[in-house]
């Protein structure tokens, strides 16, 4: 192949870049890394629409100028990346198109801290969920997950780290910021697909079986139709999932319907010991709509037939289901109001 035949078929756009992570330093670094000198670089403030609008007017004006679209841009801290990305990928596709045959949101690249993760995950800290929720979400939406600090981390627990990340992530690649370069970004990411690639939901496709065991970390999908009855499922969480009673559940993830609240779809959202139920914005009644329990966990030493049979038990009985609906609204419901779509935390473990 001449060098010519080589121009003419590489894509014209390099596409978009998104940085993000806990560390501002490390972010620039990275995103510095990642730039070169070849790369537009924009920065952005906290706020979704203003990081998205930034990157979304660059890429215009480049198009517009009839230059092509190469764009690194770091996130400022506390960005949500996911709501960042979902929108930017949204306005790009719209305006833009998809030039070259994919999307021009290419990559998010996660900075995360090898020993965040393993505090909050595998460390029983249970009163940092927003911290842990943030980190989570880094790792979840991310097609590059750079993971720093991994010297402090004992070597058995950056195995169960890494792992827990193959599983959490199945899509990202995992690596070190020396290791960063833009060249290491020159396959087309998967930046598009993000919003259904997590690992969780991935668990709870209905392609997947519900248990896997990768010689480490356990997953388990369980899944039924019937709502939870909230007093017993309570009693559930404060005494079946404390502490080595199942094993240990580093992460678990999904939907869940309580016979109280049965009109609304629940976000059912832990990490290592911190458990937050939370409503969607999903009403339970929409045929599109996750109906019942659909939970994803991933653990060590899970003890699956207990979750099994514990939540089971929470589940309304036939006698109860046969009942009259109105009267599930008197059961037990000893979690706080949900006040409206996307309000929380609703219940924290």
């Amino acid at each position: 192949m001449t060098e010519s035949t080589r121009a003419s078929s590489s894509p014209r756009h390099r596409g978009v870049v998104l940085v993000t992570g806990q560390s501002p330093t490390v972010v620039d670094r990275v995103a510095d890394r990642l730039a070169g000198s070849t790369s537009r670089r924009v920065d952005s403030g906290p706020d979704v629409h203003d990081a998205a609008d930034a990157v979304h007017r660059l890429a215009l004006d480049l198009a517009h100028d009839r230059q092509p679209i190469n764009v690194v841009a770091p996130l400022a801290a506390g960005t949500p990346s996911r709501a960042t990305g979902l929108l930017l990928g949204s306005l790009l596709d719209s305006s833009l198109g998809r030039p070259d045959g994919r999307s021009l949101l290419q990559h998010v690249v996660s900075v995360v801290s090898a020993v965040d993760l393993a505090d909050l995950v595998l460390g029983g800290v249970d009163d940092r969920f927003l911290a842990a929720e943030h980190v989570i979400d880094l790792v979840e939406y991310a097609t590059v997950i750079v993971l720093v600090d991994t010297a402090a981390v004992p070597a058995r627990d950056l195995r169960t780290i890494r792992r827990l990340l193959a599983r959490l992530a199945p899509e990202s690649r995992v690596t070190s910021v020396d290791a960063v370069r833009r060249e290491t970004l020159e396959s087309p990411g998967g930046a598009a697909q993000l919003g259904g690639a997590a690992g969780w939901m991935q668990a709870l496709s209905e392609h997947t079986p519900d248990l896997d065991h990768d010689g480490v970390v356990t997953t388990y999908a369980y899944r039924d139709e019937r709502p939870f009855h909230p007093g017993r499922l309570a009693v559930a969480v404060e005494h079946t999932f404390a502490p080595g009673a199942v094993g240990t559940v580093l992460r678990s993830r999904g939907f869940t319907q309580f016979a109280t609240r049965c009109d609304r779809v629940g976000s059912w959202s832990s990490v290592g010991q911190m458990l937050s139920l939370d409503p969607t914005s999903s009403p339970s009644w929409h045929p599109d709509s996750p109906h019942g329990q659909q939970i994803a966990f991933f653990g060590l030493d899970l003890d699956v037939a207990t979750i099994r049979r514990e939540l089971d038990a929470c589940l309304l009985t036939d006698d109860e289901l046969l009942g009259d609906p109105a009267g599930w609204r008197d059961f037990a419901d000893p979690f706080p109001v949900w006040s409206g779509p996307g309000a929380g935390p609703g219940h924290r473990h």
